[in-house]
């Protein structure tokens, strides 16, 4: 776990549960904890998959679904940092949110998990669908 000095925020850890980090972010006193993981297309075969019409379809086959399912939400995100289609996407972002009422361990440990294992599930079908070529 590290820790993030930032001072809009009141404290943000990064969590490695697997080589793919989670961050654990509190923003203000009365927001929501919340719990961000990234996944980058940040190979020459990932960017070439996510170019190619079919093999982006056939990839959203895959990821959609799953990312659909998870109770948090997703965002596909370019080069700045901006919200885009899958096609032009550099990484995708998925966040949990645990307002103060709902907070407790079991439901702080139960977003990191849901986040690790969405980041790890994006990146494995990645590499599954790239080498089915």
């Amino acid at each position: 776990m590290t820790r993030y000095s930032e001072e809009d925020t009141e404290f943000n850890f990064q969590v490695e549960l697997s080589p793919l980090p989670d961050h654990v972010i509190k923003e203000t006193g009365f927001g929501p904890i919340r719990i961000v993981g990234h996944n980058g297309f940040d190979t020459e075969r990932a960017r070439a998959l996510l170019r190619g019409d079919r093999r982006r379809g056939e990839l959203l086959e895959y990821v959609e679904p799953m990312l659909a399912a998870t109770p948090a939400f997703y965002t596909f995100l370019d080069e700045d940092g901006t919200s885009c289609q899958l096609r032009t996407a550099e990484t995708v972002q998925v966040e949990y949110r645990i307002y103060p009422d709902g907070a407790c361990q079991q439901a702080l440990m139960d977003g990191i998990m849901t986040i690790a294992t969405s980041m790890r599930y994006v990146q494995n079908a990645v590499v599954a669908v790239a080498q089915a070529e």
